[in-house]
C-alpha cells in the first residue's frame, strides 16, 4: 500500500511516496481504506521539525484527518462492520501513527459514522479542526450570551469555534489578519469583525486558533484558551488560561457529523489533489495560507 513518510524533518521535498505493508487490526482497532484527508498546520509542523511525535520512530507517515470504508475489524471492535464509512482522527504528535497511507488502522472509539451525502473532499476538512474547535468551547464552561473573542477566525479551527459558540448562545467576534479573509467567515455568526488587532477590554473570553497574544481583549477575569502550543502569554494568569490539545473522541465527532448533516456546521470549499501529488499540494498550502487542501486517493 503507498504511505507518505518522510525520514528526517526538512523542506517539502523530505517527503516520501513509499510502498509498505498493510497493517493488521489489532484489539479494538478497525482497518479503514482512507478516500480523504487534508492538511493541517500541525501536519507542516512535525514534516519541518517543529513538533516531534511522542511515540514511534523513522520513518513517519504523516496525517491527522481521515475519511474511509471500513475493511476489516479488530478483535473485540464490532460498532463499525466491513464497508461502512467512517470519519476519524489519529493524534500523530502524540501516537506517531498517521493516516496519509492507503489503509490506517485506528481504535474504534476514535471513529464515527461519516454522513453519506457529503463529498469526502469536504469532510476530510472536520475531524481534526472539529475536535479542537468542540474542546476549546467546552473548556469556556460559560454560561450563554457570554461574549467571546476567536482569533485566526478564517481558520479551519477558527471558522468552527466560532458556530459552535453561536450554536450555544454565545455572542461572538471574529479576528482576522486581512480584510479580505472576513469575506471567508461563516454568514450571520459573528457579531462584529476585527481586522488586524483585538479590542480591549471587551470581551469574557478567548479562543486563541492563531497564536496571537489577545489578553488586551479580556475583560477582567476572563478566561483564555489557545489551542497553539506555546500560548498563552506571561500576562494571563495560570488560573484563567487552558491550553487545548486536541484528544481523539469518536463520541464527538459524532455530534460534529450531525451538525454538518443539519446545516447547523458549514465548511468551506477546498482545493483537493490526489495523493500521488503531495509535494504540489504541500507548496499550494504553504503559498495559500488559511486555504484548506484536501488529498484524495
Amino acid at each position: 500500500m503507498f504511505a507518505v513518510q518522510f525520514d528526517s524533518p526538512g523542506d517539502i521535498d523530505v517527503l516520501q511516496l513509499r510502498d509498505i505493508p498493510v497493517p493488521s487490526p489489532g484489539e479494538g482497532e478497525i482497518l479503514i481504506a482512507l478516500e480523504a484527508s487534508a492538511i493541517n498546520p500541525a501536519d507542516v509542523k512535525i514534516r519541518s521539525g517543529m513538533i516531534t511525535p511522542r511515540q514511534g520512530n523513522a520513518p513517519f507517515t504523516l496525517g491527522y484527518d481521515l475519511v474511509g470504508t471500513v475493511r476489516q475489524t479488530g478483535p473485540t471492535a464490532g460498532r463499525f462492520l466491513p464497508g461502512a464509512r467512517v470519519i476519524g482522527v489519529s493524534t500523530l504528535a502524540v501516537t506517531g501513527t498517521g493516516t496519509w497511507s492507503e489503509f490506517v488502522c485506528l481504535r474504534e472509539t476514535s471513529l464515527a459514522g461519516a454522513p453519506e451525502d457529503v463529498d469526502p473532499a469536504i469532510l476530510a476538512q472536520l475531524p481534526l479542526p472539529g475536535l479542537t474547535a468542540m474542546q476549546a468551547v467546552d473548556a469556556l464552561q460559560l454560561p450563554q450570551r457570554s461574549e467571546v473573542l476567536v482569533s485566526g477566525a478564517a481558520g479551519a479551527v477558527g471558522r468552527i469555534a466560532l458556530q459552535l459558540l453561536h450554536l450555544r448562545g454565545h455572542r461572538t467576534h471574529a479576528l482576522v489578519r486581512r480584510a479580505e479573509q472576513a469575506e471567508l467567515l461563516p454568514t450571520g455568526v459573528a457579531e462584529e469583525v476585527y481586522i488586524g488587532s483585538p479590542p480591549t477590554s471587551r470581551v469574557d473570553a478567548v479562543i486563541d486558533a492563531a497564536g496571537i497574544d489577545l489578553s488586551a481583549a479580556l475583560r477582567p477575569g476572563g478566561h483564555y484558551v489557545t489551542v497553539v502550543p506555546g500560548s498563552p502569554p506571561h500576562s494571563v494568569s495560570k488560573d484563567s488560561a487552558t491550553l487545548v490539545i486536541a484528544h481523539e473522541s469518536g463520541a464527538m465527532l459524532h455530534t460534529l457529523a450531525e451538525l454538518l448533516t443539519a446545516g447547523d456546521l458549514t465548511l468551506p470549499d477546498s482545493t483537493t489533489f490526489k495523493f500521488s501529488e503531495i509535494e504540489a499540494a504541500h507548496r499550494e498550502y504553504e503559498r495559500q495560507l488559511g486555504r484548506r487542501i484536501t488529498l484524495v486517493v
